[in-house]
């Protein structure tokens, strides 16, 4: 896991409060002019909760006092967690994407030959913008890309070969502080507010941060990631680290979606296990906050359908990684297609990287708790609002 980053932010802060000279200076005992004197050596560096009597509590010492005075550990310790195996974000299946005309029927035919020479087919795939099938093998002839399918019959489609390889982390036990990730590139200020100094830094995107404390300015949370380090939440999300246990759930597993900072977390026995970026339902398709149960598991799930009267958004996705049904037709899952981790993004549905879909459905059983929840309240919460709304991918 790459924290170099942090680190240096941290380090810098250091080495601008540790820099200063610090001088001693009392009054002579004939009254004179006061004049610096060393009578008591400086302290080792470190921080003392009560003013020692055998040295002199400053210099570096006062510099990590002010460090821990912002809420910021020293020495700063590492989350105890770690990335999953990176061999989890390989997907179950081989999946191509349709690029034919999206507003035409995409025809399936019973042999590579039929599909050559565009021959009766012996089924079609409806209409759609976003259309992905799982295969089987693979041929380019005539300058074309024709894959088999695992369903049988021939397509012109191209194997997909890249997709978000994000990692979360894995816990050992719960850290003591709140964490999150950057979701764009994000400028690191002296201070809260976007007036504030810039140190001419940033939080490359998907990069892990440490918060030390939280302040309101410009209508955006701020985050302390170092001494004198900060970023806004317009491009950052944090993790909210709470083991306390959701009313109504039983047992000690449950999975946590907060809505409003698009993280996932699981806890298991009071701890905090599992953490990642996650995102949900772009308005009006909510992901629904409320207590659900898992109740469906697919290592590999077809999804299609429409939102709008006219189908005109049709999405046809066969093999959609490690779902997770647990409120109706919403789910927890991987994607493969295109996507922003830590937005609004979905029909409904929790959209997590490959490779922590993969890890949390290894881990997750079902009747496993899942608590969604939008802190911002901006999310309806009425159940008239979800009657006969069919949420997606």
């Amino acid at each position: 896991m790459n924290r170099k980053h942090v680190c240096r932010i941290l380090g810098l802060g250091l080495i601008l409060l540790l820099g200063g000279v610090f001088l001693v200076e009392r009054a002579s005992a004939s009254g004179g002019t006061d004049t610096p004197y060393y009578n008591l050596p400086l302290c080792l560096p470190g921080f003392y909760a009560h003013a020692p009597t055998n040295c002199l509590p400053l210099g570096a010492s006062e510099s990590v006092s002010q460090i821990r005075a912002m809420g910021i550990p020293y020495p700063q310790k590492e989350l105890p967690a770690a990335s999953p195996n990176i061999e989890l974000t390989a997907l179950p299946v081989r999946v191509a994407r349709v690029e034919l005309n999206s507003a035409e029927p995409l025809p399936v035919y019973a042999s590579l030959d039929d599909a050559r020479a565009e021959g009766t087919p012996s089924r079609t795939i409806p209409a759609g913008e976003s259309r992905y099938v799982a295969m089987i093998d693979q041929v380019e002839v005539d300058g074309k890309s024709f894959v088999r399918l695992e369903s049988g019959g021939w397509v012109q489609a191209k194997p997909i070969y890249t997709w978000i390889r994000f990692q979360g982390l894995v816990f050992s036990h719960t850290p003591e502080n709140d964490f999150g990730w950057a979701v764009d590139e994000a400028e690191i200020y002296s201070a809260p507010g976007y007036n504030s100094p810039k140190t001419g830094k940033s939080v490359p995107k998907y990069e892990l941060i440490q918060i030390y404390q939280v302040a309101q300015a410009d209508g955006y949370e701020w985050y302390l990631i170092g001494p004198n380090a900060w970023v806004s939440s317009h491009k950052t999300r944090r993790v909210i680290v709470d083991t306390t246990k959701p009313e109504g759930v039983t047992g000690d597993r449950w999975i946590k979606i907060d809505l409003a900072n698009f993280t996932l977390s699981a806890y298991e026995d009071g701890e905090l296990v599992f953490a990642t970026l996650v995102s949900t339902g772009l308005p009006p398709m909510y992901t629904r906050p409320g207590l659900f149960q898992i109740y469906e598991r697919y290592e590999a799930s077809p999804m299609f359908g429409a939102t709008r009267a006219d189908r005109s958004d049709y999405y046809y996705l066969e093999a959609v990684p490690w779902t997770m049904y647990y409120d109706d037709t919403r789910a927890i899952h991987g994607v493969y297609w295109p996507i922003m981790l830590g937005y609004n993004q979905s029909h409904g549905c929790v959209n997590l990287a490959p490779g922590d879909a993969n890890w949390l459905y290894a881990w997750a059983e079902l009747g496993d708790w899942v608590y969604v929840v939008d802190p911002s309240g901006k999310t309806p919460t009425d159940p008239a609002y979800y009657l006969g709304v069919t949420a997606g991918p």
